[in-house]
C-alpha cells in the first residue's frame, strides 16, 4: 500500500487546479471540519453540515492564499473556527458568544479533535494487518480470542502482534 498523498502535495495539485487533488483534500478534512463545528462549538448536525459546505468554499477561495508557515490543518482549524463563529453570529445575533463558547473548553476540545485525527492518520499510514489487530483491540475492544479467530492465527500471537502493531504506531507518531 502507498502512502496517500502529504497535503503539501495535495494543495500543490489544487492550485493547478486538479479536481482529483481537490476532491482528495474534501474527504480527508470534511470530517475534520464537521468535528470541530459539532465538538467544540456544540452546533447541532445541520449547523454543522452548513459549516462544512462554508469551510470548504472558503477553503477553496482562500488555498492561494496559504502560506506553508504552520501546519495545513493548524490553518485549516482557524479557518473553520472563523467560518464557526461567523455563523453563530448571523444565527445567535443576541447571543454573547463569548459565555456560549468557553475558550477554555474550546480549546481543550481542539486538542482532542487534533490528537484524535493524528492517531487516525498513523492508524491509516500502518500497512493493513497492523491497522487491522490495533483497530480489532483498541477500537472495538475485542478480546484476544475474539482477534485470534477473526485473523485466524493463534492466541498466544495476538499479545506479540499488538506489542509489534503499537511499536510502529508509535513510531509514526513520532516522525515530524
Amino acid at each position: 500500500m502507498s502512502a496517500p498523498p502529504r497535503d503539501d502535495v495535495l494543495i500543490a495539485r489544487a492550485l493547478e487546479h486538479d479536481e482529483d487533488a481537490w476532491r482528495q483534500l474534501v474527504e480527508r478534512y470534511a470530517s475534520y471540519i464537521y468535528t470541530i463545528a459539532v465538538r467544540a462549538f456544540r452546533m447541532d448536525v445541520e449547523d454543522a453540515r452548513e459549516i462544512v459546505q462554508e469551510s470548504l468554499m472558503k477553503l477553496y477561495e482562500g488555498l492561494p492564499s496559504y502560506r506553508r508557515e504552520a501546519p495545513f490543518r493548524a490553518w485549516l482549524r482557524q479557518l473553520v473556527r472563523n467560518c464557526c463563529i461567523a455563523y453563530l453570529r448571523r444565527r445567535r445575533p443576541t447571543e454573547v458568544l463569548d459565555d456560549s463558547l468557553r475558550d477554555r473548553e474550546q480549546e481543550e476540545a481542539f486538542d482532542r479533535i487534533e490528537h484524535a485525527f493524528t492517531l487516525r492518520e498513523a492508524i491509516g499510514s500502518i500497512e493493513e494487518p497492523c491497522r487491522r489487530i490495533v483497530t480489532l483491540f483498541f477500537f472495538e475492544g475485542r478480546s484476544y480470542r475474539d482477534i485470534a479467530a477473526a485473523l485466524a492465527i493463534p492466541e498466544g500471537t495476538v499479545a506479540s502482534r499488538i506489542a509489534r502493531c503499537v511499536a510502529k504506531l508509535r513510531s509514526k507518531l513520532a516522525e515530524p
